[in-house]
């Protein structure tokens, strides 16, 4: 029996790529996403949309923060200079639980890929902690690529 019969015809194209979104928490690990989004955008002409997620917890941090999503802009702005011209798009910085926010943003934008890096919590740790990078693979309207930090 052929392959190709079990399978039914498949269309060997390259998926149609124009918006990649990486998340980023600022930290060196969630920049490893960079260098896979990159050379993506590149191949397909794409465009790279940045994105960070404020989640304050307390009257303190609600109350400063303007502060603190302009200082988020401005490091998103500094990510955004180390990409080539013709693959930076917006920058968004954004509040509330992360996973939610990200997802919402997906959707509006029509985002053809996501791509994030997770901490590769495993057992009792990621179902105490939680994890937006699962959450995010679980509902993404679209692929997900996840790269494991090390």
């Amino acid at each position: 029996m052929k392959t190709q019969a079990v399978m039914g015809r498949v269309n060997a194209s390259y998926p149609r790529l124009q918006h990649l979104l990486v998340p980023l928490d600022f930290s060196g690990k969630s920049r490893q996403a960079l260098r896979y989004a990159i050379p993506l955008a590149q191949k397909f002409t794409a465009k790279i949309h940045l994105v960070h997620v404020l989640r304050p917890t307390g009257k303190a941090e609600l109350a400063d923060l303007p502060r603190l999503k302009q200082a988020a802009l401005k490091r998103l702005g500094e990510m955004s200079a180390l990409l080539p011209p013709r693959a930076r798009a917006g920058n968004a910085v954004l509040t509330g639980k992360p996973a939610d926010a990200i997802l919402e943003l997906a959707a509006k934008n029509n985002i053809d890929l996501i791509v994030l890096t997770t901490k590769g919590r495993t057992g009792l740790k990621r179902v105490l902690v939680g994890s937006t990078a699962e959450s995010i693979m679980r509902h993404a309207p679209c692929p997900v690529l996840s790269v494991r930090r090390h």
